[in-house]
């Protein structure tokens, strides 16, 4: 049971990443702590985290922190790491060649495997900036060579696979609207972005344009990219291809159409949850999102059983 408002934050911190199954570090604690009221420090965090052992509400091993008899959790980590490890060295060739498609501004990888998390059997989930008005001529041109090289994810095949399921554009980079209250996951999922190519400083720009998340996670700043994950930037041809479906030549009348054919062959099921569940499905010109088994209210009902089961 939590005796301070400090421990009451690890807590609901620690909660949510074991709804993951996934220990933290005192370090990462600290950096992830949820909503507190104070400014803490490392050493508060440390001196907190005694007394949670102490009173046996967590475990601790190999210097991560867990609810009590999680301790298998410690080598699950370090296995999903090099399988990440893995994921990620697979992707690149593929991330490469998406980086050259004509108004693709900015790649981050996101969910489990932007934080080294992602179990063996997973997909490789991407979040992509497009140039204004043109994220329907984007999404086309990152999909088309994606299936004929057979990288999407299919119902029967999906480690591995490159997943596109959330686009938007330079203009529309602050996805505060997109939250439900309260919405853990997604400020969460939001600050994991992982970014391996991005061209000018939109990487940047995207976090500061979010930087409303701050008011619950005030110790996180973005994931930092190993430089050997990051793509390069330059491609002449990328500009070439560009200038040619430019507004002066085919660029607006080859979006619209592009948007009618894609929204033609879109599952049924997209379309009428994008009606029934706004926030979850998104089909406009800004933003692109295909998250039909959203499950973010569902994880904010998990977290709060289990924090409350911890007698707050």
């Amino acid at each position: 049971m939590p005796n301070s408002e400090l421990e009451k934050c690890i807590l609901a911190t620690i909660h949510y990443f074991n709804l993951f199954n996934f220990p933290l570090t005192a370090w990462e604690i600290h950096k992830n702590l949820w909503l507190p009221r104070d400014k803490y420090d490392l050493g508060q965090v440390n001196s907190a985290l005694k007394s949670l052992i102490n009173n046996n509400t967590l475990g601790a091993n190999e210097g991560f922190y867990f609810l009590k008899r999680k301790v298998d959790l410690v080598f699950e980590r370090k296995q999903k790491y090099l399988l990440a490890q893995n994921k990620m060295k697979r992707a690149k060739p593929y991330l490469r060649l998406m980086s050259r498609l004509p108004f693709v501004r900015a790649i981050f990888i996101c969910n489990n495997l932007a934080y080294q998390n992602a179990p063996e059997g997973s997909d490789i989930d991407l979040a992509i900036i497009c140039e204004n008005d043109r994220i329907w001529t984007a999404r086309f041109l990152c999909v088309l060579p994606l299936k004929l090289l057979g990288q999407r994810p299919t119902a029967f095949s999906q480690k591995d696979k490159i997943c596109l399921s959330f686009y938007l554009t330079r203009n529309n980079l602050n996805l505060k609207k997109t939250a439900y209250q309260n919405d853990i996951h997604f400020i969460y999922w939001l600050n994991q972005f992982l970014p391996v190519y991005a061209e000018q400083d939109l990487a940047q720009n995207f976090f500061l344009e979010n930087n409303w998340t701050h008011e619950y996670l005030p110790n996180l700043n973005p994931f930092q990219t190993n430089a050997r994950w990051q793509i390069d930037k330059q491609s002449k041809i990328k500009k070439f291809f560009e200038l040619i479906l430019s507004p002066k030549f085919i660029g607006l009348p080859l979006e619209k159409f592009l948007k009618f054919f894609q929204l033609k062959i879109l599952p049924a099921r997209l379309r009428e949850r994008s009606i029934s569940h706004p926030k979850d499905v998104v089909l406009d010109n800004t933003l692109l999102k295909f998250h039909d088994k959203d499950t973010r209210l569902e994880i904010s009902k998990k977290w709060i059983k289990a924090i409350r089961a911890t007698n707050y």
